[in-house]
């Protein structure tokens, strides 16, 4: 509804910024084709890094923990869909290898397990392994069988810090900052979209739950039981070299999981790219400004339900804009009601 909203108003190019005049432009995409509109990049990672280093002595350790780090932006970008994996073509390689099991002719199922360290990031379809989303080979088998998720991830990904150094960010940063207190802070914010995507899988796909404590070692442990004990083999996942060596030490499938170092200077995305995009981008810095709007991924009242729903707030700044915004709304609304 946004980007068409743009579009009629002729909002075309589309910028968007933080709304601290110090952190400024983050990237600039083009309402052009629905499926290669040009995305450019604002700030290289390490002028992005500089930046958040200097907001840090201008605003202060609140403003600076606030600022995702350069690899969190980096996943934001990955997650949507905008920017690949560095190291996809190795990962296609992995599954192709071991997935894609022929159950008719008595293979054992396949199930992905994911660590907490990638788990917000939409994995499933990122690496190309969900057994209901993901591609079919020619004899329209799945690439997995399902997810086996551990207890110990969900722990070490449901944190319940809540934002009460408003008044600081407000500061550093903007009145737009007022509306987030008593909201999960800074990398907070990431945990909870983890959290909602453990619970998410385990809505919506075939799950095993694999009893574990928190911490690699435990995890990985309760992988390698479940693997033993279970007639399924598991594929583990993890951007931590460590938890990779762990599992493969004691024979359970893994592969690393290596996100880009830098950025190019374009790319090219979807429209529903660039939604999902606005998204953990909104979450994740909180409140986002483009053309004419405002973007809140977390605001002072957001609970669960938001969560689950991936709610934004979207404030309309332009007289031009707010009544498109509506008239959209009424229509799914309607839609969805059908």
């Amino acid at each position: 509804m946004l980007l068409n909203a743009l579009y009629e108003t002729d909002k075309r190019r589309v910028t968007v910024e933080h709304p601290c005049q110090d952190v400024g432009e983050l990237l600039r995409f083009d309402l052009d084709g629905p499926f290669d509109s040009p995305v450019r990049f604002s700030q290289s990672l390490a002028e992005y890094d500089a930046t958040r280093q200097a907001t840090e002595q201008r605003h202060g350790a609140d403003a600076f923990d606030d600022l995702p780090d350069d690899s969190t932006y980096v996943r934001c970008l990955v997650a949507s869909g905008v920017l690949e994996l560095q190291n996809r073509d190795d990962v296609e390689r992995f599954v192709r290898r071991h997935g894609y099991r022929d159950l008719e002719a008595g293979h054992p199922p396949l199930v992905a397990g994911l660590d907490a360290n990638i788990m917000p990031w939409r994995m499933g379809d990122v690496l190309g392994i969900d057994h209901r989303d993901g591609p079919r080979d020619d004899a329209g088998r799945a690439p997995t069988n399902g997810y086996a998720l551990a207890t110990g991830v969900k722990e070490e990904l449901d944190w319940h810090y809540k934002q009460y150094q408003t008044a600081s960010l407000v500061a550093a940063f903007g009145e737009e900052f007022e509306r987030l207190d008593n909201q999960p802070a800074g990398a907070n914010r990431e945990g909870f979209l983890g959290l909602y995507e453990y619970r998410r899988l385990m809505a919506d796909r075939n799950v095993d739950r694999v009893d574990c404590e928190t911490g690699d070692e435990a995890i990985v442990e309760g992988y390698r039981r479940f693997d033993a004990e279970s007639r399924k083999d598991v594929m583990l996942f993890s951007n931590d070299f460590g938890f990779i060596d762990l599992a493969e030490e004691v024979g359970v499938l893994a592969h690393h999981v290596d996100f880009p170092r830098s950025l190019p200077r374009s790319a090219t995305a979807t429209w529903d790219e660039l939604g999902d995009l606005l998204y953990y981008l909104a979450v994740r810095f909180g409140v986002l400004r483009l053309p004419g709007v405002t973007i809140y991924g977390v605001w002072n009242g957001k609970d669960g339900r938001h969560w689950q729903g991936e709610e934004l707030v979207v404030e309309a700044r332009s007289p031009k804009i707010e009544p498109l915004l509506e008239r959209d709304k009424t229509i799914v609304e309607a839609f969805d009601a059908a």
